[in-house]
């Protein structure tokens, strides 16, 4: 967190419980060519929220300026209304750095907070007089929707759920199934007992990942029960018996262990005495998502109470807490920088070893050859929509421009089935193991990583494993999903827009490489670091441009690593394990 001065000017204006604010601030000359956010910190007692405000810099007569607006709606600042008086200050991000502004506070009255309550109950014959009225008001939203006819189903529903407490939409009806579950199973067990810690996932736990390490901790420790309801169906896809079952089991639970979004649970009024631990199944701060994702397609309203219920939150690093309490809007202390669990394998020798031996003997192709991972993200909002456009990676064309030796892997997203064809040619060198391999264990077995937004630069960036990113579309990925920081000055590699460039690019960094014996090439690199054997930049000769690039960019990962990635050294399941047990020893 750094300390700075910037001369700043607010103005507000409250109207039927929505603030317009506005913050306007002198940008100074180092803050230059870095991207700016702006948060609005919303604060009472022991409770905060971080709000993200719309973001533009403009030239003035006076100099280069900060603009940054928000319509905010008070009654869904806070999970629950406040107690006092809440004070507004503001947090402003350059690049990686965070600047608090908290010398011009200025408070809000408690009473414009407040939220009326939403009644379950349904009414049945409202709902059917809606339902005579439904071809009106589809007409009505698919013209103010733009002619997009499932915004305009979307927004009928809304409207028709809000008036009446019954949905057309599968996933609601199932949802509210699943909430009216869970209170009657509380009213039957008014106090909570034992030490039970439910593993709750929707999708298929993987050896390694945050769930299963967290998970056989707590199956050897004698002071509690584990138990886990893991569907990879969505809950409009569960049935009555299972929505119970899940619903049962949340009621019962001391605490509750996450690893990604889990929307039915939202829904909820958690019991006080209940824990809801959320381990992210990535690191870093790379893509906006949650709440910092507001105002973008697929994003959620303000009024929606999606992730708000996490009384602890892991991430990877220092710096990036501010901005998990923003995508999560929860308060900023509770966010810990304790480390990624998932991630504790990277830094064993040992497991490394033996992956890649496992992985030499199922695809014995991989041994003594040079690597290439290709993992692209999705597109589109969500698992429903994702896609990712194949035509843009030609397999031949690729493997054409590169040395005879390569060997290339497909990794698709989980959520993406595209199918890149190769030649007869080639066929024996390209291998698709989307969905087959862990893509953590694939980087141990490359000399290349290709993707483009994903999160798994991360992970890369621990191993050292060079990356280079094929961002075609980042206008207009950028416009639909946005980064928290400005992705051509973070990612640690590379950047190619066009795809012969790209084959280019990489054909040249697989010729500076050496394939062979990765395992004696690592020794090798934590050797040199354990003598300490750092060439200071004095003692360089005069550098070629590409000798200079290639410096800068080992120069970036490092930063990369510094700013995301600071809290991971091998330990970090032990210690999310003790700061959940000490959460159940204190309930």
């Amino acid at each position: 967190m750094t300390m700075y001065k910037i001369n700043y000017r607010t103005t507000v204006n409250i109207n039927n419980q929505v603030l317009k604010l506005g913050f306007r601030g002198q940008l100074p000359d180092d803050m230059h060519n870095h991207k700016i956010r702006v948060q609005a910190v919303f604060s009472q007692r022991q409770v905060d929220r971080r709000f993200p405000m719309e973001t533009s810099i403009e030239e003035s007569d006076i100099g280069t300026r900060i603009h940054a607006d928000a319509l905010i709606e008070l009654p869904y600042v806070f999970m629950t209304p406040p107690r006092g008086k809440v004070n507004v200050t503001f947090c402003v991000w350059y690049g990686m750095e965070e600047i608090i502004l908290d010398d011009q506070p200025f408070p809000i009255r408690k009473e414009l907070f407040a939220r009326k309550e939403v009644s379950r109950r349904k009414n049945f014959p409202a709902f059917a007089g809606m339902t005579v009225l439904l071809p009106a008001l589809l007409l009505k939203n698919y013209v103010s929707s733009g002619r997009d006819m499932g915004r305009a189903k979307k927004k009928t529903n809304n409207l028709i759920y809000r008036k009446t407490g019954v949905s057309f939409s599968p996933r609601q009806r199932n949802t509210d199934y699943f909430a009216e579950k869970y209170e009657k199973e509380v009213r039957k067990t008014p106090n909570l007992s034992g030490n039970t810690v439910l593993f709750l996932s929707e999708r298929d736990p993987e050896p390694g990942d945050n769930l299963q390490r967290i998970r056989r901790l707590f199956e050897a420790d004698p002071d509690v029960v584990t138990e886990e309801f893991i569907r990879t169906e969505t809950v409009d896809r569960l049935s009555r018996a299972e929505l119970r079952e899940c619903a049962e089991k949340c009621a019962r639970a001391r605490v509750i262990i996450l690893e990604d979004f889990y929307p039915q649970l939202h829904s909820l009024s958690i019991r006080p005495e209940t824990t809801v631990v959320q381990l992210w199944h990535a690191c870093g701060a790379f893509k906006t998502f949650g709440y910092s994702h507001m105002g973008k397609p697929g994003g959620a309203p303000q009024s929606s109470m999606n992730h708000r219920c996490y009384d602890f939150v892991s991430v990877s690093s220092e710096q990036i807490r501010g901005l998990w309490a923003e995508a999560f809007a929860i308060p900023y202390k509770k966010v810990q920088a304790l480390g990624v669990p998932r991630t504790d394998d990277l830094f064993d020798w040992q497991y490394k070893r033996k992956k890649r031996e496992e992985l030499y003997r199922r695809y014995p192709v991989l041994r003594d050859n040079k690597v290439v991972l290709f993992a692209p993200t999705f597109r589109g909002d969500g698992n429903k929509d994702a896609w990712y456009p194949a035509d843009r990676f030609d397999v031949n064309r690729f493997m054409e421009g590169m040395p005879e030796n390569t060997v290339l892997i497909v990794k698709n997203h989980p959520f993406v089935s595209a199918f890149f064809p190769a030649s007869d040619e080639y066929g024996d060198r390209v291998l698709d193991l989307s969905g087959i391999e862990p893509i953590n264990d694939l980087m141990l077995v490359s000399d290349l990583l290709i993707t483009d937004y994903s999160s798994c630069i991360f992970e890369a960036t621990l191993l050292e494993l060079p990356m280079l990113f094929y961002a075609f579309d980042l206008a207009d990925y950028s416009r639909r999903r946005d980064f928290y920081f400005d992705f051509m000055d973070m990612v640690p590699g590379p950047v190619e827009r066009r795809f012969d460039g790209l084959v280019r690019r990489a054909g040249k960094m697989l010729g500076d490489s050496d394939a062979g014996d990765r395992d004696a090439q690592e020794q090798m690199t934590e050797d040199k670091d354990i003598q300490g054997q750092v060439t200071e930049d004095r003692d360089l000769p005069d550098q070629t441009p590409e000798e200079a690039a290639d410096r800068e960019i080992a120069e970036r990962m490092e930063r990369f690593r510094e700013t995301f990635l600071s809290a991971l050294d091998g330990h970090s399941t032990e210690r999310v394990y003790q700061a959940i047990k000490n959460m159940i020893k204190r309930s």
